[in-house]
């Protein structure tokens, strides 16, 4: 059957990571434009709004104007009227009125004894004799911004009049003055909506919250504009907040937003044509590479057809070579490739064979090797106790034999019929004594049968300090021997673990024998033992030569010994490893040299099911 043409195959590979190369400089490309696109949108939007900014302060400068324009035209009227009698004041008078609520502009004439408290400083200054025109905030009723121009008429000192020319900057005016800027306009004083064009309440407490920051209060506060955007919705906004300062100090902040909904379109028109033009450019650069690869490949493909041949054992088959270039001469090193493996695989099959017949033989034989020195390292610890056994019987034989002397010798010295009770008494006496130490004898010697009969893998519950307490009795005579002192340090209350007494015991004899061949001269093994969570723990610790680093970590290996040959098999600490692993606990080893070693022991109180297998080291 034919193969695939990019299973599996380099060329996919490379082409793979072609379109993936291809792909990521796409999406770096368009994501790269977007932003220019969007810091574009962006700056325009500002621009847009500074351009409504600029032209609102024209329009104010031109109402102030106009404001004052008006106030001293009336002023002059009234001078006219009321100093020279001129006619047709009046009617010059009425003419300014008139045009001034056609511009929305108040006209009024005050006299000193009635101007009113909540604009007294402008008309002060317009009664003293100085034409002023500033923005004012009325003390007194709803909150709202004013131009007020005031023009000195004339009239006596006490008798000054003044004409005052005020425009309200209230909702009528900023409405008709947004619709020609395109947004919202709105007066903010002390955090306070003073005046709002807008009908989206949610928008203008937006727009007073952030004026209500203390970093943008203190820039307003300092006379500089302030620009920002925030989200908000139904669309997000774009802010410029501009200072301006009212005649007795006070700080009125104007602020225009515009939508920024248009920018959010056009930047997601932009972003799905850049979108699929990166579509477009990557699948039309993709399929010219695909076809550029897929004639390249085609000579290659049925190269590795004959090498896939080749694989599968059919040595024999060849490719057809065609022309000079250097896929033809790969075609004819695979012609001779699978004549040469022929010849090779045949030989690599005898050889083979041969492998397995000897691997199987060493097999065997080196399971007859591990379990011939797994008997003789019970063999030798046996050795190592039954000398001190055959020590530890010495001196009850000692003791057997003096005794049974004592009463031969005083049975040849006294005729049975010349037996006083008292001789009689000592008789028993050495008969009582010999047969204590018989039994002594024999006690020492069924707890050597008892440590030397065959193991079982029974597991049930034990004492942890009665086991450790009968192998350090059982090794007592040996440790005594070496010079080495046992100190016992018990934890009491110790629940029972489950497990093998016999296995848990030849664990603690390979250690404690361990340690006595560590203190040449003599020297403490200290035992401890105590529970540690849901473990009991057997503690080992010597006063030895210590174990260097680079040994220590091979403690546990079988066969691994730093004994000389014949002293030791090295099975010792490997098969006490794997009872307690067995036991479902775990052997943990510290030593320093020339200070000494301690061997842990943790057992599990509940303990481990015993291992199904028999025999098992």
């Amino acid at each position: 059957m034919r193969r695939p043409l990019f299973r599996d195959s380099m060329t996919a590979r490379i082409a793979g990571l072609f379109v993936l190369f291809l792909l990521i400089v796409t999406v770096t490309g368009v994501v790269t434009i977007r932003e220019f696109v969007r810091h574009d949108l962006e700056h325009g939007t500002r621009n847009e709004v500074l351009r409504a900014e600029a032209r609102m302060e024209s329009v104010l400068d031109r109402i102030r104007q106009e404001a004052e324009l008006f106030a001293e035209l009336g002023a002059r009227a009234e001078e006219m009227e009321e100093g020279s009698r001129v006619r047709g004041a009046s009617a010059v008078w009425i003419t300014l009125a008139e045009r001034s609520r056609g511009k929305g502009i108040h006209l009024e004439t005050l006299r000193s004894g009635e101007v009113p408290d909540r604009q007294a400083a402008v008309f002060q200054r317009g009664l003293a004799g100085m034409p002023t025109a500033d923005y004012v905030l009325p003390g007194d009723g709803p909150a709202r911004v004013l131009i007020v121009a005031v023009a000195p008429a004339g009239g006596a000192d006490r008798d000054r009049k003044v004409v005052a020319a005020s425009v309200s900057l209230g909702r009528e005016f900023l409405r008709r003055e947004s619709r020609a800027i395109g947004g919202e306009a709105m007066f903010f004083h002390e955090g306070q909506v003073v005046a709002s064009s807008s009908t989206c309440a949610e928008c203008v407490e937006c727009i007073r919250e952030v004026l209500s920051d203390p970093a943008r209060r203190r820039d307003l506060g300092k006379g500089s504009t302030v620009y920002f955007t925030f989200d908000c919705r139904p669309e997000s906004q774009a802010v410029v907040a501009v200072p301006l300062r009212t005649f007795d100090g006070k700080t009125v902040v104007m602020a225009l937003s515009r939508s920024m909904e248009g920018q959010r379109k056009a930047l997601l028109h932009t972003t799905i044509g850049l979108l699929v033009g990166a579509v477009v450019f990557t699948v039309g650069i993709g399929a010219a590479f695909l076809l550029l690869v897929f004639r390249v490949i085609r000579p290659l493909r049925e190269l590795t057809d004959a090498a896939s041949a080749i694989a599968e054992g059919k040595y024999g088959e060849t490719v057809s070579v065609k022309g000079g270039d250097e896929v033809a001469g790969l075609g004819a090193a695979f012609n001779r490739m699978s004549v040469s493996m022929e010849q090779a695989m045949r030989e690599i099959s005898d050889w083979n064979r041969l492998l397995e017949t000897r691997v199987a033989e060493n097999t065997r034989e080196l399971e007859e090797v591990h379990l011939r020195m797994v008997e003789v390292e019970r063999l030798a610890a046996m050795g190592q106790v039954a000398a001190g056994v055959a020590h530890e019987l010495n001196n009850p034989l000692s003791g057997i034999m003096g005794y049974s002397d004592l009463a031969l010798e005083q049975y040849r010295d006294h005729p049975p019929d010349r037996f006083t009770s008292r001789d009689i008494g000592k008789i028993l006496g050495y008969f009582e004594n010999v047969g204590g130490l018989a039994l002594r004898c024999r006690d020492i010697i069924l707890d050597m049968l008892k440590f030397a009969r065959q193991p079982t893998e029974e597991f049930s519950r034990h004492d942890l300090n009665a086991l450790v307490d009968e192998t350090l009795a059982f090794l007592g005579q040996q440790m005594t021997k070496a010079n080495v002192d046992v100190i016992r340090i018990f934890a009491e209350g110790l629940p029972p673990f489950r497990g093998n007494a016999l296995q848990m015991q030849q664990v603690f004899t390979n250690i404690l024998v361990n340690a006595q061949h560590a203190m040449q001269g003599g020297g403490t093994v200290t035992v401890r033992t105590r529970r540690s969570e849901e473990n009991l723990v057997a503690e080992f610790s010597d006063t030895g030569c210590g174990i260097p680093p680079e040994i220590l970590r091979r403690i546990f290996e079988p066969f691994f010994t730093t004994k000389p040959v014949g002293k030791g098999t090295g099975l010792g600490l490997s098969v006490s490893y794997g009872i307690v692993k067995r036991h479902g606990g775990r052997i943990d080893v510290e030593s320093a040299v020339g200070k000494g070693t301690t061997f842990t022991v943790r057992i599990p109180v509940s303990g481990a099911a015993p291992p199904a297998a028999k025999g098992d080291l």
